[in-house]
């Protein structure tokens, strides 16, 4: 028997020899070596630097937001006006009643985290986030985390993340951040609000953090950030950013003007994306101080 494998072998022709080495090891090894390529170039693209570690996160992206409860703990109403015109009063208002439907966020956080929802398809991330529950994920300090407005979490992770660039001021009507002189307030008609990335200072985790004055710079925090992912993550690539814009109440959340970015972008990234570079250098944005 082992003498008939050997002739088996042994009349083989050497050309026959080489297509089994192509087709067994070669052309597996180009496979595996073209994936390995891909899945860096895909690592390496503007948004995914940005948003790194979120797409492949094992654990869920957790967002919070003010959820909002009744005053009391018995049942709780709640009201929605809509139009019901009648022969005469065709701007007649009624009103249809809820119960129980708490906790409630305000529009502007749904219209944010609409924004993040978004970002999150662009990098093929359409399972794994949810919106927190502020109680029993308080503690969870090994998930990626975005933070819409200053709720209590925010303020929680003003204190245990690093670095924050930005200072809001004791009375909350003011927002500046570092390397920039100026501050922006919130007399009306103006708002203004903050995009800062983090990280977790003990689980490095990252986060982000998306908070206005008022509700209007809450709302376009998150445009602030799914609009210019991409240049972010050409000047920044994995790196903490922050960047304060300033609003105008008047004109709704799809208005803001980006004011101010710490800190600067490093030389190199001229040389990979000079463009991005010079453009947004001829903006004026970079620190001053």
């Amino acid at each position: 028997m082992f003498k008939e494998i050997i002739d088996f072998f042994s009349g083989i022709s050497k050309d026959s020899w080489r297509e089994v080495v192509i087709t067994s090891f070669l052309i597996p090894l180009v496979f595996f070596l073209f994936t390995k390529l891909w899945t860096w170039f895909v690592s390496i693209k503007p948004i995914n630097l940005v948003l790194a570690r979120l797409r492949k996160s094992k654990k869920n992206i957790l967002i919070f937001l003010s959820q909002l409860s009744g005053v009391n703990n018995t049942e709780q109403k709640y009201v929605a006006h809509f139009p019901q015109p009648l022969p005469q009063n065709i701007t007649n208002l009624t009103e249809q009643y809820y119960k129980n439907v708490e906790p409630v966020w305000s529009q502007a956080d749904g219209q944010c985290v609409a924004e993040i929802f978004n970002l999150l398809g662009q990098i093929k991330k359409h399972s794994g986030f949810r919106i927190a529950d502020t109680i029993k994920d308080w503690k969870e300090l090994n998930s990626p985390v975005f933070s819409i407005g200053f709720n209590p979490k925010t303020r929680d992770l003003m204190k245990i993340c690093s670095p924050i660039n930005f200072q809001i001021d004791i009375n909350g009507t003011s927002l500046s951040i570092q390397g920039h002189k100026f501050a922006l307030g919130s007399d009306y008609p103006a708002d203004a609000g903050i995009l800062q990335k983090t990280y977790m200072k003990n689980s490095n985790m990252p986060v982000f953090i998306l908070a206005g004055l008022g509700t209007t710079g809450t709302e376009a925090a998150g445009k602030v950030l799914n609009e210019n992912c991409i240049p972010f993550g050409k000047l920044y690539g994995s790196s903490s950013f922050c960047v304060l814009f300033k609003n105008d109440i008047t004109l709704g959340g799809d208005y803001y003007e980006i004011m101010g970015i710490f800190p600067k972008p490093q030389l190199y990234r001229f040389f990979l994306y000079p463009i991005t570079f010079i453009k947004w250098y001829h903006k004026k944005m970079y620190p001053t101080n």
